[in-house]
């Protein structure tokens, strides 16, 4: 390996700190915002809408800032994290702070929540999988990256399942909201030492080389309109990006309605409600398991064929469930669970393709540096809008058998609105699946190296 322990050990370190927090918050905002503050319809749909839009609008933006321009907080990936960590970790604690009782307010809160939430998330998302493309070029790093990232990810994981036992699934919202503080401070705490430590290779030559000023060698002269559309005429790129927009469809869908959905299809008297405690708490680090331990097949049949025989499984499982139907609630928290591990573990793979791309781009067009942000920038611009599109899709179908008429908790589900909701949970990931097999099917970059040793 040429990647030192220093930067191994940064690099996690990060990734656990961005664990903790971005499970959290995707897991919990939705039914926070649904089931405890009781936001309209309307407003929901505003605050994804406009979400989505801004969502257009900061990937490349933040991708160019940091791939053109030397300011003290772009110089390096390293300082990048440094000063955004604190931002970060505290725009993860604003959707937990009510702001009001009218629904104008509850709305407008949403939207600042998403608002910094993603500013912060995009900024880190993208000074990190930039991180993860420069600190080494080799398949066997990268490879590794993934491994002791995703071994670290596991201190991270347990953030829902402590959630779940200190508020006991939100009945205690106060106890919520301090922990929340915990795990911000926590994460906070991880970025910083990321942000002290984290060279790339890049950063290690100048240093080698005594000179002061340790910033990359960006592309100044090349616009954003250019850098842009040079990605965008990459076929592989755009392969990836179709298949990584439907898995964002797929993963947003479990991430905000897995526990809705099993609170309606599965009676506390059957399984009960520590078990699914336990059960949501244990997804996050199983996924991470799956990565940890399929690290052999990766070395055997590469990422590529191991993502496509994910969605062979994806859609597989989702027909066999249907046509099993709810009924069997052991069942179902079997399918849940598989399902979420399986979309879990594929998304920890995808920084591969993505750092593939970055450096066959870097070998194309001739760079002293790569355009790393740009190309996981001009990714998250295709696939983020997922992330809001898919709970306004889930909302509305639910909505209209009723789901909104739960708020008054004297209210049960009907059984149109479980069969909806079973029918979701199994469709979702079948029609998703189909498509992801398909486009995957057109990627065609491959790591320098047939077989990996780790």
């Amino acid at each position: 390996m040429t990647v030192s322990r220093e930067g191994i050990l940064s690099y996690c370190a990060a990734a656990v700190g961005f664990r903790l927090i971005s499970s959290a918050f995707n897991f919990y905002y939705v039914k926070v915002f649904l089931n405890i503050y009781h936001i309209e319809e309307y407003w929901f749909h505003v605050a994804q809408v406009s979400y989505l839009i801004w969502n257009a609008i900061n990937d490349p933006l933040f991708a160019y800032i940091q791939d053109s321009t030397n300011w003290k907080f772009t110089k390096t990936r390293r300082e990048s994290i440094l000063y955004c960590g604190p931002l970060f970790a505290l725009s993860f604690l604003v959707p937990w702070i009510p702001w009001g009782d009218s629904n104008t307010i509850i709305g407008l809160h949403l939207i600042a929540s998403l608002f910094l939430w993603d500013t912060m998330f995009t900024f880190m998302g993208l000074a990190m999988c930039a991180l993860f493309t420069e600190l080494s070029q080799e398949p066997e790093d990268r490879i590794a990256l993934t491994r002791y990232a995703q071994i670290a990810s596991i201190i991270g994981s347990p953030s829902i399942m402590l959630l779940e036992f200190t508020s006991d699934n939100l009945h205690y919202f106060r106890a919520f909201q301090m922990t929340t503080v915990l795990i911000a401070f926590c994460s906070w705490l991880l970025f910083m030492y990321s942000g002290l430590h984290a060279h790339t290779k890049y950063d290690l030559k100048k240093m080698k080389r005594e000179d002061a000023d340790i910033s990359h060698e960006k592309n100044m002269n090349e616009s954003f309109w250019k850098q842009t559309c040079q990605i965008l005429s990459d076929r592989n790129f755009i392969a990836f990006v179709i298949t990584n927009f439907f898995h964002g469809l797929h993963k947003a869908f479990l991430s905000g309605f897995m526990v809705i959905v099993c609170d309606q299809l599965i009676s506390d008297e059957v399984i009960s409600a520590s078990i699914r405690k336990t059960f949501y708490g244990a997804i996050g680090i199983l996924s991470t398991v799956i990565v940890i331990m399929g690290a052999p097949l990766l070395r055997k049949y590469s990422y590529f064929k191991v993502i496509k025989c994910s969605y062979v499984y994806t859609v597989l499982a989702g027909l066999v469930m249907f046509c099993i139907g709810y009924d069997h609630p052991w069942c179902l928290m079997l399918f849940l669970l598989m399902d979420s591990c399986a979309s879990g573990a594929t998304f920890g793979l995808f920084n591969m393709p993505l750092a593939d791309i970055a450096d066959e781009n870097k070998r194309k067009y001739m760079r002293k540096h790569p355009i790393s942000s740009m190309v996981f920038g001009t990714n998250a611009l295709i696939t983020k809008p997922a992330f809001s599109l898919s709970p306004m899709f889930a909302v509305s179908i639910l909505n209209s058998y009723g789901y909104n008429e739960l708020k008054d908790k004297t209210n049960v589900a009907t059984p149109e609105l479980k069969q909806v909701m079973f029918t979701l949970i199994c469709w979702y990931p079948i029609i998703v699946g189909i498509i992801q097999f398909t486009s995957w099917s057109f990627y065609r970059v491959r790591s320098n190296k047939d077989e990996i040793n780790l």
